[in-house]
């Protein structure tokens, strides 16, 4: 479909949005912790390898 714009537009329920909007920012949420905890990870397997006096 196609608006006054030309855009491409997909018209909802407010409420299926809203649905859709609250299972993307679950998933962002998810990942930000992922993410995170990768992270947190890597810092700490270098930390430990800086004090066992091992490289690369």
């Amino acid at each position: 479909m196609n608006d006054p714009r030309g855009e491409d537009v997909i018209h909802m329920p407010a409420s299926e949005l809203e649905l859709i909007r609250a299972r993307q920012r679950a998933r962002a949420r998810v990942m930000a912790l992922l993410l995170g905890a990768f992270v947190v990870l890597v810092f700490a397997i270098s930390i430990v390898k800086m004090k066992l006096g091992h490289s690369g």
